[in-house]
């Protein structure tokens, strides 16, 4: 059953490979300057910079996402399928059309599931219901496997997810005239997804200000990094990760387990094991 694992991680592969198009993609995108800083004059001592978007990301950056998506997830189907093709010796397995790696948020929907499974060695169903999201201390979505999921299937039965841009590096420096203070509303957060409009920094000078005496304020310390709309308020434990990071993220933990099935089949990944102990590969 070599070469089925082989397969997986060929997907797996592929899906890297999609990761990175999707870097290039955004880069060129952002190379135009989709954005722009404005000004709001909320009154003569309260104002607003505000970055707006003139230029939706392209078609094609959300299909390269669906891309990877769909490559993570058929990963996962692929080792799952290899998985009980070596236990049980036949390939194809028995019921191999109702073969899919299951990813659930309760547990009552990993009992529905089990009626797909009926033909899969229990040691499989009980090793795969260990790693389900809903295990998760922090709850399923801290998952990256229930938005693999979840992504997926919104990407394939409605529409492609939309890609967008966060704000992930804040350095706004104000210009005012010599001898007047800015105070800055620390109520406003930078640090969230750009979805037409957002405000980069709301303040209060000491002196009534004209709007020409705050030109030449510095945003050059702003970077703009993509982000998916439905994926955009995902948090772990409280932290925000890049989109580029849960992309990795959910490459390795797949890897992970990738080589855990492999393991449990007597099989090796083709470029060897690289994140389990062959001799004790747990799937959890």
């Amino acid at each position: 059953m070599q070469q089925l694992f082989d397969l997986a991680f060929a997907r797996l592969d592929r899906a890297k490979e999609k990761r990175v198009e999707f870097g290039r993609m955004w880069e060129t995108y952002i190379s135009d300057h989709p954005w722009e800083i404005d000004l709001t004059v909320i009154s003569e001592t309260e104002f607003e910079f505000f970055a707006v978007q003139r230029a939706p990301a392209p078609a094609a950056l959300s299909l390269v996402f669906s891309e990877w998506l769909a490559t993570i997830r058929a990963a996962l189907d692929n080792g799952f399928y290899a998985w009980v093709a070596a236990v049980t010796r036949q390939n194809p397995p028995a019921q191999a059309e109702r073969l899919q790696y299951p990813i659930c948020a309760t547990s009552s929907d990993f009992k529905r599931q089990r009626s797909r499974l009926t033909s899969v060695p229990q040691e499989i169903v009980d090793m795969v219901e260990k790693a389900q999201p809903y295990q998760s201390p922090l709850g399923p979505e801290s998952n990256l496997f229930y938005w693999v999921n979840e992504l997926a299937r919104t990407d394939r039965h409605r529409t492609p997810h939309i890609g967008i841009g966060r704000i992930a590096t804040h350095k706004v420096r104000i210009k005012v005239p010599e001898g007047v203070t800015a105070r800055f509303d620390p109520s406003v957060q930078p640090f969230q997804a750009i979805d037409d409009r957002i405000v980069l920094c709301r303040f209060t000078t000491s002196t009534p200000l004209r709007r020409s005496d705050l030109y030449g304020s510095d945003f050059r310390g702003v970077g703009i990094d993509p982000e998916i709309r439905a994926w955009a308020g995902f948090n772990m434990g409280g932290r925000r990760q890049s989109l580029r990071d849960r992309m990795v993220y959910a490459e390795i933990f797949t890897r992970r387990d990738l080589e855990s099935m492999a393991a449990h089949s007597g099989c090796k990944p083709p470029e060897g094991f690289q994140l389990i102990d062959p001799a004790s590969p747990p799937l959890e």
